[in-house]
C-alpha cells in the first residue's frame, strides 16, 4: 500500500473536482499551490518506478525544474495557510481588527515585521506550520532515499546503462526551466481556493499530523484531500530555530493577512514582501545549481536518479526544514 494510505486505511476525499470553480482566488493560496504543485510531483515519483530514460527526464525537470523564488514563495504561502487555522490567532487577529480598525492592525503590520507573531496565539500557529514542515521534509528524505536507491538498482538494466550524450545540454535546459518556474497546476490552483480547504489546513496543522501531500497527487483527473485525521495525533510542538525568528515573523504576518481576507491590490505589495524569504530562496538555489553540476557531470542514465534524489529531493528538505527544532 502506498504512502497516500498514510492517513487512513480508506481515504474520504473532499472530491474537489480540477476542473470546478475556486471560491473567489487568493494570492496567498495561488502562490502555495506552487508548492503543492511540486508536492504533487514527489508523490507521482515516489509511486511510480523510473522505468525509461523518459521518466528520468521527467522527474529531472518536474522536481528540479522549480524556480528558487517562486518555490520558496509557496512554501511561506503554504505555512502561512497552515498558521491562520489557529483558533486563538485568527481570534486575536479579528478582535484587533474591530477594536483598532483594520487599518491601525495593517499599519502594525507594515511598520513592525514582529508585531503579528506578538499577538494571541502567533507562536502556536507558527508551531503548527512548523511541525506541517517537518511532516513535508521527512517525506522529502524519504522520497530522497527511494529515488536514490534505484541510481543502484537501475545499473542492471541495460537501458540505464547507456550514454547521455550530451549531459551538458542536458544542465543548461535545467537552467533554462529554473528560470523560467514550474507553474502552479490549476486542479491544485482550484482545490486551495476551495471553501472548504480550510478544514484540510487544520488537519494539516495536527500535531503528529502525516505530510498532507501523501495523500494528493496532482496526476488524478481529481484533486482529493482528506476529509478527517485519525483521532489521537500527538507530536512535540515545533520551536522556531535560533536566527530563524525572521522566517516565523513572515508566516505570522502572511498568516494574518489571510485571516483578514486583505487579497485586494492595496495590500498586494505587503503580501508579496511577507512571501519573499531570501534564506531559503538562496538555500533553494544553491540546490539547483548543485543539481546542475551533477547532472552535467553525468555519464549514463543511472546516474541522474543520484543527482535528483540528493539534491532535487533531500537538499530542499533540508532548505525548508531548517527553521524549526
Amino acid at each position: 500500500m502506498n504512502s497516500i494510505r498514510m492517513i487512513g486505511a480508506a481515504l474520504i476525499g473532499l472530491g474537489l473536482a480540477a476542473g470546478a470553480s475556486a471560491q473567489g482566488s487568493d494570492p496567498i493560496s495561488d502562490t502555495a499551490a506552487v508548492y503543492a504543485t511540486y508536492q504533487s510531483e514527489v508523490t507521482v515519483v515516489k509511486e511510480k518506478p523510473l522505468s525509461s530514460a523518459g521518466d528520468i527526464d521527467h522527474a529531472l525537470t518536474s522536481l528540479g525544474g522549480h524556480n528558487p523564488d517562486q518555490l520558496s514563495k509557496g512554501w511561506i504561502a503554504y505555512s502561512a495557510l497552515i498558521a491562520s487555522q489557529d483558533p486563538e490567532y485568527r481570534a486575536a487577529v479579528r478582535d484587533i481588527e474591530s477594536f483598532y480598525g483594520r487599518e491601525a492592525l495593517e499599519s502594525g503590520m507594515r511598520n513592525d515585521v514582529r508585531y503579528a507573531r506578538t499577538l494571541g496565539g502567533g507562536d502556536n500557529a507558527v508551531s503548527a506550520a512548523l511541525m506541517a514542515t517537518e511532516a513535508d521534509s521527512r517525506r522529502l528524505n524519504s522520497a530522497a532515499a527511494y529515488v536514490k536507491e534505484q541510481a543502484y538498482s537501475l545499473q542492471a538494466a541495460g537501458w540505464a546503462k547507456a550514454k547521455i550524450g550530451n549531459s551538458g545540454a542536458k544542465a543548461r535546459k535545467l537552467d533554462s526551466s529554473q528560470s523560467a518556474g514550474i507553474p502552479a497546476k490549476l486542479g491544485l490552483v482550484t482545490a486551495m481556493n476551495a471553501a472548504d480547504f480550510d478544514s484540510v489546513l487544520l488537519q494539516a496543522g495536527a500535531s503528529g499530523a502525516p505530510s498532507l501531500w501523501d495523500s494528493v497527487s496532482g496526476a488524478a483527473s481529481a484533486i482529493r484531500f482528506p476529509a478527517a485525521v485519525k483521532s489521537g495525533l500527538t507530536g512535540n510542538r515545533k520551536r522556531v530555530k535560533f536566527g530563524k525568528e525572521p522566517i516565523a515573523d513572515q508566516i505570522a504576518t502572511l498568516a494574518a493577512y489571510r485571516v483578514l481576507g486583505s487579497s485586494t491590490e492595496k495590500n498586494s505589495s505587503q503580501i508579496n514582501s511577507a512571501m519573499a524569504e531570501r534564506e531559503t530562496k538562496g538555500c533553494l538555489n544553491m540546490a539547483n545549481l548543485n543539481l546542475q553540476q551533477c547532472v552535467a557531470a553525468a555519464n549514463q542514465q543511472y546516474e541522474v536518479p543520484f543527482c535528483i534524489g540528493e539534491h532535487a529531493l533531500s537538499d530542499v528538505g533540508k532548505c525548508i526544514g531548517g527553521v524549526y527544532q
